[in-house]
């Protein structure tokens, strides 16, 4: 059945969306909106919403993980030599970052925000957010809804064209 070929589709397209940035669900969702009738549309925004959504939370609970490597190794590391002006900057900006996704109503706002209009782009609010004390079903409703959300107008505009 064409439903079931179409949910399966785009969910796993969104999963690899979430993780790989070449593949585009913009993309994806606008011209599968195309060739859809308005039902279809509906399912197709839900299934690659929640793929996405699962992708991003995997990159989140990737740098959960690596958070809390990362902070094992600096309870028993050495002195370690200068790191460069690069990554201290990196350090710096993602250190403000991760300060503000420590607010649990900016967090929501910062990921929703990102992931309805991708700015700031939501992969690097994803890793971020992973290494900050934001509770993961937040994250993910956040990422659910905003996704929701830029994939629903994406699809109508683009089946508006049709």
């Amino acid at each position: 059945m064409i439903g079931d070929v179409l949910v399966l589709t785009a969910f796993v397209y969104g999963i690899g969306s979430a993780i790989i940035p070449i593949l585009n669900a913009e993309a994806y969702v606008a011209a599968t909106a195309l060739v859809l009738g308005n039902v279809d549309i509906v399912i197709m925004v839900v299934a690659v919403s929640v793929g996405t959504t699962v992708g991003k939370v995997v990159l989140f609970r990737g740098a959960r993980a690596g958070r809390d490597v990362a902070r094992k190794k600096q309870k028993s590391a050495r002195e370690r030599p200068d790191p460069g002006r690069v990554r201290i900057a990196l350090r710096a900006l993602a250190d403000v970052l991760i300060g503000w996704l420590e607010h649990p109503w900016r967090a929501v706002a910062t990921v929703f925000v990102s992931s309805l209009v991708g700015i700031p782009p939501l992969l690097a609010v994803a890793v971020v957010a992973g290494a900050s004390t934001m509770r993961t079903d937040v994250f993910a409703a956040a990422v659910f809804v905003g996704r929701a959300g830029r994939f629903a107008l994406i699809a109508g505009a683009a089946h508006g064209l049709v």
